[in-house]
């Protein structure tokens, strides 16, 4: 049933839609022709009256044809339905209305899981609104635990030529009264501003359970792992929020660079992060 939906009806109306839609390229710009498309799809679930599995379906159909070798996962997972972690994730999307990274979230607060019993604080290396941070605050709060919050609150540091050119300098800036008022209810975190590394001094003695990097660029992603492996203890983990996707280059150039030598691999993730699990 759904292959022929696919080929026939679905087919015809998203054939009208784009054909009506570049007849006017002024009036239909490539933003528009996106939500004349998906309109168009979504009319036809809701007017077939398609099941959730129908639907998933329908968008399996769809991603093969765009996109062959890209991997859509499957519905029926579990965490999918937790609204908790729902509520929580919605509450961080901002203006740009942002699902990408809806599985890095929820690893992280899986992470933080195995830590009870793992001496040391929490840190976090780029922490634009403080979608993780709140994270790490809800677990530090439940067990006792401090924060360290590091950022420049200008957006990223200027790209070296091993970082691409997908990022600019300022990028991903946002104010630190952004970041306060998101963990206004916590009383366990402590901000650091400045460019990375310049404030690490300050918590050369403390050791940590937890460090979350998310600095996209390859010199801050090494001054930062630098800085914290040797005080992570053993069983706590490093996660690298950008260490497999290919327009964070540099950043997963610096991990395995300094890495190279230590015993602990660096475990790619499906989700696109990276993992360093302390011996």
């Amino acid at each position: 049933m759904l292959k022929n939906v696919v080929k026939s009806g679905l087919a015809s109306e998203i054939r009208r839609t784009v054909q009506g839609a570049l007849a006017d390229t002024k009036a239909f710009g490539d933003e528009r022709l996106l939500d004349e498309v998906t309109d168009a799809v979504e009319r036809l679930a809701r007017d077939r009256n398609f099941s959730e599995a129908q639907r998933h379906g329908l968008l399996y159909a769809i991603s093969r044809k765009l996109l062959p070798h890209f991997s859509i996962n499957d519905r029926g997972r579990y965490f999918l339905k937790d609204q908790a972690f729902r509520a929580y994730f919605e509450r961080f999307l901002g203006k740009t209305g942002n699902w990408l990274n809806y599985e890095r979230r929820w690893t992280v607060g899986q992470m933080l899981r195995l830590l009870t019993r793992v001496p040391g604080h929490l840190a976090e290396c780029g922490v634009y609104e403080g979608g993780a941070s709140y994270q790490l605050c809800r677990f530090a709060e439940a067990n006792g635990r401090r924060v360290h919050l590091f950022d420049s609150f200008e957006g990223l540091s200027s790209p070296n030529e091993n970082d691409g050119d997908h990022w600019k300098r300022g990028a991903l800036s946002s104010p630190e009264d952004v970041l306060r008022k998101n963990l206004s209810e916590f009383d366990c975190f402590e901000t650091f501003p400045g460019w990375i590394p310049s404030a690490f001094n300050r918590v050369a003695d403390q050791t940590y359970c937890f460090v979350h990097i998310d600095v996209d660029l390859e010199q801050p992603t090494y001054d930062s792992i630098a800085f914290f492996y040797p005080r992570l203890a053993p069983g706590g983990i490093m996660m690298l929020d950008d260490h497999g996707y290919e327009t964070c280059p540099g950043a997963r150039k610096a991990a395995l660079e300094f890495m190279s030598d230590k015993p602990e691999p660096v475990v790619d993730l499906a989700t696109g992060q990276g993992m360093i699990l302390k011996t």
